[in-house]
């Protein structure tokens, strides 16, 4: 399953066979057959695939970890990372001492997207338009009031985003897409009391992502990109509406 997926295969024998490893994932990571948030498969799975001894795959993997490449998750496994994670932390700061650098944001992710959104509709296949869709039924599962405002629905929202990069076969623009909606999941849950008192707030965000997932679906580049350009400014309305005069954002 994985080597259909992933596009893995055997590493040849060498006397460093760890570096192999390791570039054989980096090379599927910078193709795009790896993504930020993709689960590799288990230690078992991959000695397997590669043809390699377990020691020589940990070391692989050791390497991939140290360069910032994968990450552990406690007991899940280990996942791809962006290749602009190591950014996030200093952003999260930088949020949480200006307001100001919340706009900052909302200004350079307007750009990423709405471009992502027009690649998007020129490429998107059937099955990345059937996973798009899919997202607006786990939405009215939990209830399309609570989008942005749940746990559920803040994960929902973020993922049709990485839905969204994931179509244009931009690998940078799917990492950039990537590490902001990371840091926009870290931060809704702390205004969401604020957001919720808005009137009509999750239905104007499902009608929006609706009328983003319509314009990809029907091939219409600038519809999409038009469709997500008023979606972000509704976002940052919103906030700016929720935080009043609030300093900072404070995480």
């Amino acid at each position: 399953m994985y080597k259909k997926k992933f596009g893995m295969s055997k590493i040849e024998k060498s006397p460093d066979i760890p570096s192999r490893v390791t570039n054989h994932i980096i090379d599927l990571i910078t193709k795009g057959a790896l993504k930020p948030g993709d689960k590799l498969p288990s230690e078992h799975e991959m000695t397997k695939i590669f043809g390699i001894s377990r020691i020589s795959l940990r070391e692989g993997l050791k390497l991939l970890e140290a360069r910032g490449y994968i990450e552990s998750q406690n007991r899940q496994g280990k996942f791809i990372k962006s290749m602009f994670d190591d950014l996030r932390t200093p952003l999260i700061d930088h949020l949480s001492v200006s307001q100001e650098s919340m706009w900052e944001l909302l200004y350079v992710w307007r750009i990423i997207d709405a471009e992502a959104a027009y690649l998007a509709a020129k490429s998107a296949t059937l099955e990345q338009v059937k996973q798009i869709k899919q997202l607006f039924e786990e939405a009215r599962k939990i209830d399309v009031d609570k989008i942005v405002i749940a746990p559920k629905g803040i994960i929902i929202y973020t993922r049709f985003f990485d839905l969204l990069a994931n179509t244009t076969g931009n690998t940078v623009v799917v990492h950039l897409s990537k590490t902001i909606t990371d840091i926009l999941r870290e931060y809704f849950p702390i205004v969401r009391n604020r957001l919720s008192a808005i009137s009509g707030f999750s239905k104007n965000i499902i009608t929006q992502l609706k009328k983003i997932s319509d314009a990809i679906e029907k091939h219409k580049s600038e519809a999409a990109r038009i469709a997500t350009i008023e979606h972000i400014n509704y976002i940052e309305k919103s906030l700016k509406t929720a935080l009043g005069d609030n300093v900072a954002i404070h995480p």
